[in-house]
């Protein structure tokens, strides 16, 4: 190989690294490091070497290998020193990882990335690299953790003075004992060594830098909703500290965007695997980290992010000048639009989320109270057309359709109770009165739809058919539980909470215990046995005459 071939190499060479993706030329620039550097140079080296072999030769400079004799030539051994070069250096960057000398460089890259709004790079750079940034970030090393032990060592072990004091004489009386010098000098072993020995804080604090531009900065993580949104899913098991405000954060923007994977997973997780329960196919890959196992939404409070997210918009529809969509006709909600529903979806996600926690038994009710929230701005939003509106429509309008899901999915939890062993951690009933339990999810459910009950039937914003409505769902539900005797109490806990009002505290209004009684003496009770209708309009009777007192 002649030097004219070794520039046509080194141009090849040159080409492909040009023409590769950047974020590779940044991880090669990164991984490459000393070692990189002196593969490169000895190889280099003995190329010219051999490139002038015979004027070194003449020198006296070349060792007596007799190379010949395997025809060798100064030609051929550069073309094997370039294969074995590129050989070695591939199998060195392929193993070589990102590390703490190098954690600085990579920091510079990431907030070149970020800065310059080249998303995609960047978010395969840190995949590629982060379980290397998590192990710095957490300074899982042989001698930082050894440090750290030490440290604590040297604190834990007491000094002798107050060894000597603890076994109630003075230091100047008492000779310490052999255990109490043996514990003096570890304390002072450990204290010397733990000084001696890296913590690599520095590094850590560079690998914090690089978590919080990924994780807390709103551009990065609005793009990683919108650019590569399971991206964050291998994010999650990591555990940064970072990861609440993170998923705060990208859950919001995946709920203001109406074509991100959040709406497209809801729309396609309708079936069942079983009553009530849903499945969780592995293909709506979002859905299913989070509620595959509920301890991950639990742990994350993914609650908060989506019923913050409803609340807001609805506020936004009530101070908007331009009409409110919600109250025009349903047309086709129903089949499509409410797959498109910033209202809906939070309802949805509230539906999947309790319903996985319930059937995993999951003790927290998962703040499905934030119903109570939305069913108040419904209410408060509600201004039909009435030119437009028919009111004797099932659903006149969408916030009427919104009003029957809430109200459909806690009366589903709240009767759950029928199909689960009443034993169960989250199920088990303490008390009947209308007190808060919150590792029980059908209590809260009764005690969420009693405070919704009470705001439908006492606003002028519904009709009184639709009220009913809403009653006779309620009552329908009742007298299911009332029914069985195993299920007697949570019948009892339900009517509780209806009675007054979703509180045990304060005293029910007259008008209020009024509705509930006309509410059913208008309820179709054929279908239900005649004494348990009987026993409940006596106790509504009693809840207005108590009301009256």
């Amino acid at each position: 190989m002649n030097l004219d071939s070794l520039i046509t190499v080194a141009g090849l060479f040159v080409a492909v690294y040009a023409i590769i993706p950047r974020v590779r030329r940044l991880e090669i620039s990164l991984r490459f490091g000393k070692v990189g550097w002196a593969i490169l140079l000895i190889s280099v080296a003995s190329i010219l070497y051999l490139q002038f072999y015979q004027t070194f030769r003449s020198l006296g400079l070349t060792p007596s290998l007799n190379l010949s004799r395997w025809s060798i030539t100064p030609s051929n051994a550069s073309f094997l020193i370039i294969l074995l070069m590129s050989l070695t250096l591939f199998v060195y960057l392929r193993f070589r990882r990102l590390s703490r000398s190098n954690i600085v460089k990579f920091r510079e890259y990431v907030f070149e990335l970020s800065r310059e709004k080249k998303y995609s790079e960047l978010f395969s750079l840190i995949e590629r690299n982060i379980n290397h940034v998590a192990r710095i970030y957490n300074g899982r090393f042989v001698l930082s953790r050894l440090q750290a032990y030490l440290q604590r060592r040297s604190r834990d072990y007491p000094d002798i003075r107050s060894l000597i004091s603890e076994l109630g004489g003075s230091p100047n009386e008492r000779e310490p004992m052999g255990r109490d010098i043996i514990h003096t000098v570890l304390r002072k072993c450990s204290g010397l060594l733990a000084r001696v020995l890296p913590t690599y804080e520095r590094e850590k604090e560079v690998a914090t830098e690089i978590v919080h531009e990924v994780l807390i900065n709103r551009n990065t993580v609005k793009a990683i909703s919108e650019v590569r949104p399971y991206f964050a899913l291998q994010i999650f098991p990591y555990e940064f500290y970072e990861n609440n405000e993170f998923v705060d954060t990208y859950l919001r923007y995946l709920a203001e965007d109406t074509k991100s994977v959040l709406y497209h997973e809801l729309r396609n997780n309708q079936n069942l695997a079983g009553r009530d329960r849903y499945a969780l196919p592995k293909r709506n890959r979002l859905l299913n980290y989070l509620f595959e196992d509920c301890k991950v939404a639990e742990r994350y409070g993914v609650y908060k992010p989506i019923g913050e997210f409803v609340i807001s918009h609805l506020d936004e529809l009530y101070s908007s000048s331009l009409p409110d969509p919600y109250n025009e006709p349903m047309g086709d909600f129903f089949e499509e639009g409410q797959w498109d529903s910033k209202l809906m979806v939070g309802i949805r996600f509230f539906d999947i989320m309790v319903t996985s926690a319930l059937y995993q038994n999951i003790q927290w009710h998962m703040w499905l109270y934030y119903f109570t929230h939305f069913v108040e701005r419904i209410l408060r939003n509600l201004d039909p057309n009435e030119k437009l509106v028919d009111f004797h429509a099932e659903w006149p309008t969408k916030y009427h359709y919104a009003l029957y899901e809430i109200t459909s999915c806690l009366c589903k939890w709240a009767s759950a109770v029928g199909h689960l062993p009443l034993d169960q951690d989250n199920v088990a009933l303490e008390t009947t009165s209308a007190h808060h339990e919150n590792g029980n999810i059908p209590k809260s459910s009764m005690l969420a739809l009693g405070q919704i009950a009470k705001q439908i039937l006492m606003t002028d914003a519904l009709s009184g058919r639709f009220k009913k409505y809403i009653t006779d769902i309620v009552y329908r539900r009742y007298f299911e539980l009332r029914k069985d005797a195993a299920t007697q109490p949570y019948a009892d806990a339900l009517m509780n909470s209806i009675q007054c009002g979703g509180f045990s505290m304060g005293k029910t209004s007259y008008e209020y215990a009024q509705y509930l009684l006309d509410a059913f003496e208008e309820f179709d009770r054929i279908p239900y046995d005649l004494d348990l209708s009987d026993e409940l309009r006596r106790r509504l009777q009693e809840n207005v005459d108590s009301s009256q007192a």
